[in-house]
């Protein structure tokens, strides 16, 4: 730390030093008129810098400006919404400069399906973030530096683990069953985007982890129908396209970029301290004093901690007019703030593109992997909070490990609901390694003969391998054994790609028409295998994993998966005088993953825009409208993300619990699945009518969206008849779907001056979900399908797929109120039937005189009805300071925490101290009220994702090299109404879940 410090101590000394020999060069005067080069008016607010220094004016209400520069001095004139320029000052004293339009915003390339297309000649929903407006911060998953950024795209870690999974909704979710995640695209070769959770663990970890954040240059997000229907039976949830940074021709660039962090828990759960829990036991139980301790253990103090983080990145890039090349190497670690978890991932990118035969051929070549190494922590937040605090962490005369466990009164050891979670973390050892690497080779050679026609090929892959497993010793002391058990799982995922398209492109003056032609083919193969092993009844403990002879049952399995999705495609691009277009797609797939019968989709699209801005009725308007283009779309798109043989009948061997004996010997049966063979695609009819502006030379823009979305077919895991011999669900094709919205971006350029820039991107979206048609919905005493499994008993789900109400929607009681504004307790037993009358509690919505599991009702849902997103930057000679607010209105969540524990035990013979939410207080329930909608809790939030500061030098040492200091935080504050820790959700249901930390970063990026 003291080199370092030494070394930026002088490269500051040096800065000041050559900054002061330039203010004692000798200077002249000046001055000019600034105008338009369109029409010759004036232009005030046009910034003129000396250029490496910091020395500069802007122009006045008339154009004009004087300044004081060296006598070698270059001029950068710049301006929003036209080019800029440099002059060279030689011995000049009056400089006056026409500025030229800029109309780079315009003809910005983006990247949409098998091409790019000129921003102004999009029809689709295209939605684009580069590098310069990501997210700061110690971010892990990719997918997290555009949370937020993006009008009607969701984005939220599913927990606050480092690497967890992330899901993402582009335009609200089309499916019940199937997956609503987005298709990725990275550098052309589609990715398989289900999470590495082999063995279904209690917490996965995202597909996308093995990019390293500082690779990626671009997110593309294509979210409507004719965006997005190039990809057909994949894109029903949208298309995210990552493009990482390539080499450019010129000197080799050597890049380092590192940061550390700490991070600590944003909030806890305010339960009883030791003290106030005796309090609360002798006011409540007071027969049961003699069951507490004499310790004042803070439980939740003994699983966190503050969890430290480092990041290292190296890059190395340059090339020639020929050859360009980019190479990268990271190394990461981030510690979880709960204790003995964290992530580890090593990765490396590396590119090159050369050109030959003319510039006629060039092959581009990609290839990125990476090694990550995972520690979970068990399930300890709940243990945490309802442990006795009264009691010690350690009892050296436990058999459990030496912790702490519950004695009855004769003793003697027993096992409880609750277990010592110091114990979980010490004993439990779960860990996951995951290796993965995707490359491609790309061939794009001009055909000359046939002017304006290339042809592109492109071989891909995407490997996939690592294990998962989790070892609990004979002496941890768990609920349901205490025999010990090794688990096991593996992996293998390879998917090989084949592409190849024609594309033809012209210009027809003649006819003032512009054609762009796409047409290909595809092939892409996925095989898969999850060997897996269990082993119980432990005989020895200290093996760990390595030897599970050392159990007295092992069984093991190998599941073996492949799919293969074959497909034709073609777009069209038609331009008429640059302002009429037209765009044209169609796509045809076949995938194994149906039956013959339904093995084949056709997926198309179609939109037009009017480029309104270029009509000669606007030419008198130029003044105000930098850009105006009315767009409206419509198309088909499909999902086939239900996993493999479906449609097929399989079987399922029984696990080791499901053995059945026959005299001495264990037999393992064979049970048939349920299947549909008339299984079909997910089709999702979009339909979009927009508009996107541009005022004030370009310093406001954005755009305006109004879509709906129709799915129909909907995949859905219905129950089976009973005594079928099936397993319990069946996947069917049996209802419908939709979603419909309103989507609003603003980016403008509130400050531009010499010193001082200000930047504001503003995005809101508004969604509304709906169930529309279930399978059944037509029988009158058909209420839904309930789902959202929540703890606190078997069967127990709070949730209900129900025609006419959002999909997920909650399904509980109206709970009453007395006259003191707290939730009326349980009643008496009116029908002395050893039953209390929930009518005392509960409101009688049906009206049948009678309260019963007919007055559940849908109640609220779980998704926002409204997100919003605001990105400020702002650059002050060498500081700049960037934010990111994220909220979300409308969304409720299930506060199962409070539900589960906000209640007084009764103090029966059996009766275990158990500690409780503070809440308890306010309710003065006596049993867990787990279908009451006073645990449906409004969630709606503002977040402050990030806040960054930073510092850069530039030109050190008369050279090119240049340094940047910059502090960031990570989840400054959070605005809300929700009682729990975090009212960021996605599923609805609090559960006990990771919580977010709040992290401070330091960190440096230096560029020679």
């Amino acid at each position: 730390m003291r080199k370092l410090y030494q070394v930026t101590l002088k490269v500051f000394v040096i800065a000041m030093l050559f900054t002061s020999v330039q203010a004692l060069a000798q200077s002249t005067r000046i001055t000019g008129t600034v105008t338009s080069g369109d029409d010759g008016t004036a232009l005030p607010g046009v910034s003129i810098v000396e250029k490496g220094t910091t020395n500069g004016t802007v122009t006045d209400a008339e154009g004009r400006y004087s300044l004081n520069v060296s006598e070698n001095a270059i001029l950068v004139f710049s301006f929003v919404g036209f080019q800029s320029q440099e002059i060279s000052v030689a011995g000049k004293s009056v400089i006056d400069i026409p500025l030229n339009s800029d109309v780079t915003a315009l003809t910005e390339v983006v990247v949409v399906g098998y091409g790019q297309q000129e921003k102004k000649d999009v029809t689709g929903v295209v939605a684009a973030v580069n590098e310069q407006s990501f997210n700061k911060g110690a971010i892990v998953s990719p997918d997290m530096l555009i949370s937020g950024k993006i009008a009607g795209v969701q984005i939220t870690s599913n927990s606050g683990e480092p690497g967890g999974q992330s899901s993402i909704r582009i335009r609200g979710g089309t499916s019940l069953n199937a997956s609503n995640e987005p298709l990725y695209v990275i550098d052309g070769v589609p990715i398989d985007n289900s999470a590495f959770n082999p063995g279904g663990f209690s917490s996965g970890r995202n597909p996308l982890n093995f990019i390293n954040p500082n690779d990626i240059e671009t997110f593309t997000v294509l979210k409507d129908a004719s965006a997005a229907a190039i990809y057909g039976s994949r894109a029903a949830n949208g298309v995210i396209i990552i493009t990482t940074k390539k080499g450019k021709s010129g000197l080799p660039t050597v890049s380092y970029d590192g940061w550390f962090s700490t991070g600590r828990i944003a909030d806890r759960l305010d339960v009883f301290t030791a003290d106030q829990f005796r309090e609360v036991i002798a006011a409540k139980a007071p027969q049961h004093l003699n069951k507490l301790g004499t310790a004042n253990t803070d439980w939740q103090d003994e699983i966190y901690q503050n969890a430290t983080g480092q990041s290292h990145n190296i890059t190395f890039s340059g090339g020639t007019e020929k050859t360009t090349y980019r190479a990268s190497v990271s190394h990461q670690k981030q510690e979880g703030i709960i204790k003995t978890s964290s992530t580890e991932r090593t990765s490396f990118s590396m590119g090159l593109t050369q050109k030959m035969l003319n510039d006629d051929l060039s092959v581009t070549a990609n290839v990125k992997g990476a090694r990550t190494q995972d520690r979970f922590s068990p399930g300890v937040v709940g243990a945490a909070m309802e442990m006795d605090p009264t009691q010690p962490i350690y009892d050296a005369t436990s058999p459990w490990g030496g912790y702490f466990v519950w004695k009855n009164e004769a003793g003697d050891y027993e096992r409880q609901a609750t277990i010592n979670p110091v114990s979980t973390l010490n004993l439990v050892e779960e860990r996951g390694t995951s290796n993965r690497s995707i490359g491609n080779v790309q061939f794009d050679y001009k055909i000359r003969p046939i002017k304006g026609l290339s042809a592109n090929v492109n071989l891909g892959y995407d490997l996939a391998t690592g294990d998962r497993d989790r070892f609990q010793p004979s002496n941890y002391f768990a609920v349901a054994s205490d025999t010990g058990e090794i688990k096991i799982e593996n992996y293998t995922r390879v998917s090989q790609l084949l592409e190849s398209y024609l594309n033809y492109k012209r210009s027809f003056e003649n006819i003032s028409s512009t054609l762009d032609f796409t047409a290909g083919y595809s092939w892409q193969d996925w095989n898969s295998e999850y060997p897996s092993l269990r082993a119980t009844r432990l005989t020895d403990n200290g093996y760990g994993v390595s030897n599970p002879s050392v159990a007295k049952k092992v069984e093991a399995f190998n599941s073996v998966l492949e799919n293969r999705l074959i497909s034709f495609f073609g777009r069209l691009n038609y331009g008429y005088k640059d302002k009429y277009l037209l765009t044209a797609s169609l796509r045809r797939d076949g995938s194994t993953r149906f039956g013959a019968a339904n093995r084949w989709g056709t997926f198309h699209s179609a939109a037009f825009a009017w480029r309104v801005i270029d009509e000669s009725f606007m030419e008198g308007l130029t003044d105000i409208f930098t850009d105006l283009k009315l767009k409206v779309g419509y198309g088909v798109n499909g999902n086939q993300e239900i996993g493999d043989y479906k449609y097929l009948a399989t079987y399922t061997p029984s696990t080791l619990t499901a053995q059945y004996q026959l005299g001495n010997s264990f037999v393992t049966t064979v049970r048939p699945n349920g299947y549909d063979a008339n299984l079909k695609w997910e089709e999702t009819t979009s339909y979009n009518i927009g508009l996107e502006y541009g005022f004030l030379n370009g310093r406001l823009s954005g755009s305006l969206d109004f879509y709906r979305k129709d799915t129909k077919d909907l995949l859905f895991e219905r129950a089976v008849p009973a005594g079928s011999n099936l397993t319990n669900i069946v996947l069917s094709n049996i209802g419908e779907i939709k979603n419909t919205g309103v989507e609003l971006t603003i980016d403008a350029v509130a400050v531009s001056k010499p010193d001082l820039t200000w930047n504001i991107s503003f995005n809101t979206s508004y969604n509304k979900n709906e169930i529309v048609a279930l399978d059944g919905s037509d029988e009158p005493t058909f209420k839904g399908y309930e789902t959202g499994d929540i703890s606190g008993g078997v069967g127990n789900y709070i949730q209900i797929l129900k025609v006419g109400q959002p999909a997920y929607s909650f399904y509980v009681y109206k709970q009453k109120y007395g006259a003191d504004g707290k939730p009326l307790v349980n009643g008496v037993d009116h029908n002395e039937d050893g039953k209390t009358d929930l009518a005392d509690m509960y409101e009688d919505v049906s009206g049948d005189g009678a309260v019963n599991d007919q007055d559940r009702r849908p109640f609220q849902q779980r998704a926002p009805k409204v997100m919003f997103g605001l990105t400020s930057q702002v650059n002050y000679k060498k500081f700049d300071l960037s934010f990111t607010l994220r909220s979300s209105l409308g969304n409720y969540v299930y506060n199962n925490v409070a539900s589960n524990t906000a209640n007084f035990i009764r103090a029966n013979d059996n009766f275990v101290p158990r500690n409780m939410l503070t809440s308890v207080l306010e309710t003065n329930f006596t049993s867990p009220q787990y279908f009451s909608d006073y645990y449906v809790e409004k969630a709606s939030f503002l977040r402050m994702d990030n806040l960054s500061l930073g510092y850069t030098a530039t030109n050190l040492f008369d050279t090119s090299a240049k340094f940047r200091l910059y502090g960031t935080v990570q989840n400054l504050f959070v605005i809300t109404d929700y009682s729990g820790l975090d009212p960021e959700v996605f599923s609805g249901i609090d559960n006990n879940l990771y919580p977010r930390s709040r992290t401070f970063i330091v960190g440096v990026n230096v560029t020679f």
